[in-house]
């Protein structure tokens, strides 16, 4: 005796697998947005962290701290959005707007560098 396949089951793998597919790629354009996003974080704050440590070193030279950072900012893919300076410390806000998968987002960042303090 043989067993027939019932006939309203017949393409449910097809729909299973193809349900798997379009989760599996769900998933990695998640991972790569969340990917994107981190690195862009990384960027503008290594952007940032420069632009102050040129700021501090121009203070050190006798020259505009504010031009040095900016101009290193920019340099780095990012703009100095604020800049100041406290004696020899500077403090740098840095922006950086990125494109990702749910549009576009405007990352910032901020650093202080200056002389060590002594004692």
């Amino acid at each position: 005796m043989r067993v027939r396949p019932m006939r309203e089951e017949e393409g449910s793998g097809t729909v299973l697998a193809l349900a798997m597919t379009l989760l599996l790629v769900a998933v990695a354009v998640l991972a790569t947005a969340a990917t994107g996003a981190v690195v862009a974080q990384r960027r503008v704050q290594a952007a940032a962290d420069l632009a102050a440590l040129a700021g501090a070193a121009a203070v050190q030279d006798g020259r505009d701290a504010c031009a040095a950072a900016t101009a290193i900012a920019r340099r780095n893919g990012a703009t100095a959005s604020t800049c100041s300076t406290n004696g020899s410390v500077v403090e740098v806000t840095a922006r950086l707007t990125v494109r990702l998968p749910p549009g576009t987002r405007t990352l910032q960042a901020r650093a202080r560098a200056g002389p060590a303090a002594v004692g």
